[in-house]
This record gives C-alpha cells, sequence and structure tokens, in this order.
C-alpha cells in the first residue's frame, strides 16, 4: 500500500496538475473533490493520510474542522492550507500547515514525507466470515449466485474494501490487479465479469426496491441506472463493515 491524498479545490487547473505531479513522484495516490460533502464523504470513507485545501477557491472553517477532530469518531488526516496570504491566517494547530500558493512545491513534498502512512488494521477471520455471509445474502437479492464468475470477484473485494476504505481510490491500479494474479486471469476479465454480475442484478433482482437503493434510481429519476463497479462495491461494504 501507498499514501493517499485529497486535493479540494473548484477551479484551478493549475494547481491541480502541479499537486498531481508532485504526489506522482512521492508515489502518493491523488484524488479530487470539488464539493465540500465529497470532500467529507471521501475523508471518512476514504482516510487519506493528506489533505490539501485550496483556500482562495473555497473557504476554510477551522470552527467546523476542530467540531470533527474532537469528536474522534473519524480518522483524522494532515490538512495543508494552501493560500495567497499565509500570514493573514491565525491558526495554530499542530495537524495544520499552511503553505503559500506562490511557493509550495518543496514544502508540499517535506509535508508528504512527513505523514506517517496509515496502516492496515487487518480484520480477523469471524468479521471476515461475517461479512462474506452478509455479502452472500445480499448478491442472493440480487440474484446473483455461484454460477456467475464475479459473484466471488465482488466478495473478495468488498472484504478488501472492508479492511483499508482507501483501496476505494484504486479499483484499476490495485484491486483488479490483485483479484486478477490471485485466479490466474486477465485484469480486463476481472472487471467485466463483475459487470456482468451487476447487469444480471438489474434485469433479474428479486429485490427491485434494494438494487434501486443501489443505483439511485427514484421516482424522478425514471430509468434504472446501472451502478458502476465501485458504486455497487462501495454500498455493499457500507452495509455489511
Amino acid at each position: 500500500m501507498c499514501k493517499s491524498a485529497l486535493l479540494f479545490t473548484k477551479k484551478d487547473y493549475s494547481l491541480s496538475e502541479a499537486i498531481k505531479i508532485i504526489c506522482r513522484e512521492k508515489r502518493v495516490n491523488l484524488s479530487y473533490c470539488l464539493t465540500f460533502p465529497e470532500l467529507l464523504n471521501n475523508i471518512i470513507n476514504s482516510n487519506p493520510e493528506i489533505v490539501f485545501y485550496d483556500m482562495e477557491n473555497v473557504k476554510f472553517s477551522y470552527e467546523l474542522y476542530k467540531e470533527f477532530a474532537d469528536s474522534k469518531i473519524f480518522y483524522l488526516p494532515r490538512i495543508v492550507l494552501l493560500t495567497n496570504n499565509p500570514e493573514s491566517l491565525n491558526i495554530v494547530d499542530s495537524n495544520i500547515a499552511i503553505v503559500d500558493r506562490k511557493n509550495f512545491t518543496d514544502k508540499l513534498f517535506n509535508e508528504i514525507s512527513s505523514v506517517t502512512e496509515k496502516q492496515i488494521k487487518k480484520l480477523a477471520q469471524d468479521k471476515i466470515n461475517e461479512i462474506k455471509i452478509k455479502t452472500t445474502k445480499i448478491l442472493a437479492e440480487l440474484g446473483i449466485t455461484t454460477k456467475y464468475i464475479g459473484y466471488e470477484y465482488i466478495r473478495e473485494l468488498v472484504v478488501q474494501v472492508a479492511e483499508d476504505k482507501r483501496l476505494v481510490q484504486s479499483f484499476n491500479k490495485k484491486l483488479y490487479p490483485k483479484l486478477a494474479m490471485k485466479y490466474n486471469t486477465p485484469i480486463n476479465n476481472v472487471e467485466r465479469n463483475i459487470r456482468n454480475a451487476i447487469n444480471v442484478a438489474s434485469l433479474r433482482s428479486k429485490n427491485k426496491m434494494l438494487f434501486d437503493e443501489i443505483s439511485g434510481r427514484t421516482s424522478l429519476t425514471g430509468a434504472n441506472p446501472i451502478p458502476s463497479n465501485k458504486q455497487f462495491i462501495t454500498w455493499i461494504v457500507d452495509k455489511v463493515s
């Protein structure tokens, strides 16, 4: 596993490209957030080691941050505030770094190096068995049985993401290749067989309301959208872990 980071910015393409290059050099998985709810969801579910926060495009609320940190409910990443006027900020917090947007390369390299990679907490075998049993019940309701190759792939991925939710950002880079190696099959076969199982569920689900919940279908959306592999698996993880 490697470190992961989030960049929260709305407009600055050049900033995004620069930070992407820095993260690539430091072997850090970088994901992007465009809205505050998306940022919170990614922090809670993906547990990144570091968050780059573009203050020039989105105001930072220290009071909200403190409420989040003091709750001690969720994993707290390192926060790097990027601003054009660092001297104007009066924030004293050991977990927050304030960096000048006009000259940030070396400081971001140092920040990435300073954070400790989050260690994966391996699930106990009884917890893994519990997750697999719950996943099997959900798949059965959706009409996905053992006759579909994607059935076992889905169960494996649910366990892996439940152990380390940062993997949500690494389906193509880490999850699919790992499964492909285990089952001695091409990577595209893993993705395709999971997709096929989800398509089966869209047509043969015994519980249409359950599939609608996964896909996000409502009376307003009309047509029944088919969820992506990532959307389908992360929904199951939220239900069983």
